[in-house]
C-alpha cells in the first residue's frame, strides 16, 4: 500500500472513516459535513469540498452543509456560482470548471475517452424515445454533465495526487446513495455511474479502495480493513 492516502467523502448513509492521518480530504455537496468528524480527530488536514454549481445553488440544505464545513478550497464541477453571495470564511478560496471543461477532463479517465461519457449517458433513461430526448437535450444546451458530483471528486483525487491511494467513504452508486438530494434524479445518475465505473482504465481502479463492503463487492476495488472511526 502506498504510505500516502487521500479521502473522498460521499453521503451514503452508515458509511466509515478511515481511522488514519490523510493528505487531503475531498467532499462531494452535502458530504462536506462529514469532514469535520475527520478533522476532530485529525485536525489541520486540507479540505476540498466539491459541488455542483446548479445544486449548490438551489438545495439549501446542501448550502448549508457546505459553508458550515469552512473548506480550504470550494471547487464547483458544473460552471461558476457566484460565490460572493454565501457566507465563505475569507481562507476559502474558489474554483470552478465550466461544462466543457469538466466534460474533457472526465474523458481522460475512460477508456473509450468522451465515447464513454456520451454512450452510458443513454442509461439515465428507460424509454428508447426518453434515451434519445435526454442524450439530445445535452447535446444540444451543452450540458453533458458525465458523472454524479460523487464519482468527480474521485476522478479529481485520482488527477491530483497520481502517487497516493484514494480511500472512498460515503460514495455509492446504487439507489439511496445520495442523502441530500432529489432521490429519483440521483438514482438515474447512479445508474450512469455504475456504467461508467465499468470503464475506468484500470490503472485508476488500482488506486481506489472503500471502506463500504457492498461498494467493493459492486466494482471489484479493495476493501479498506483498517481501523475505522465509525459513523453515528
Amino acid at each position: 500500500m502506498s504510505k500516502k492516502n487521500i479521502l473522498v467523502l460521499g453521503s451514503k448513509p452508515g458509511s466509515m472513516l478511515p481511522n488514519i492521518k490523510v493528505e487531503k480530504i475531498y467532499t462531494a455537496n452535502g458530504a462536506a459535513e462529514k469532514a469535520q468528524k475527520y478533522l476532530d480527530r485529525f485536525p489541520n488536514t486540507p479540505f476540498t469540498a466539491v459541488i455542483g454549481g446548479r445544486e449548490f445553488e438551489k438545495n439549501e440544505e446542501v448550502q448549508k452543509r457546505v459553508i458550515k464545513s469552512h473548506p480550504d478550497i470550494l471547487l464547483s464541477r458544473s460552471g461558476s456560482i457566484k460565490f460572493e453571495r454565501y457566507d465563505f470564511p475569507k481562507k476559502t478560496n474558489y474554483e470552478f470548471f465550466s461544462f466543457k471543461d469538466a466534460l474533457f477532463f472526465q474523458s481522460q479517465f475512460f477508456k473509450l475517452s468522451i465515447l464513454d461519457i456520451l454512450i452510458k449517458e443513454f442509461y439515465y433513461e428507460e424509454k428508447i424515445s426518453s434515451k434519445i430526448i435526454h442524450v439530445l437535450r445535452l447535446i444540444k444546451n451543452g450540458k453533458l454533465g458525465g458523472v454524479s458530483t460523487g464519482f468527480f471528486s474521485i476522478l479529481y483525487a485520482l488527477n491530483n495526487h497520481p502517487n497516493c491511494k484514494i480511500i472512498l467513504s460515503g460514495i455509492g452508486m446504487s439507489k439511496g446513495s445520495h442523502l441530500y438530494n432529489d432521490k429519483n434524479r440521483y438514482n438515474k445518475r447512479s445508474v450512469v455511474d455504475r456504467k461508467l465505473f465499468n470503464s475506468l482504465k484500470k490503472e485508476y481502479t488500482s488506486r481506489l479502495m472503500t471502506t463500504d463492503n457492498d461498494f467493493a463487492n459492486d466494482t471489484g476495488i479493495q476493501t479498506w480493513e483498517d481501523k475505522t472511526i465509525d459513523e453515528e
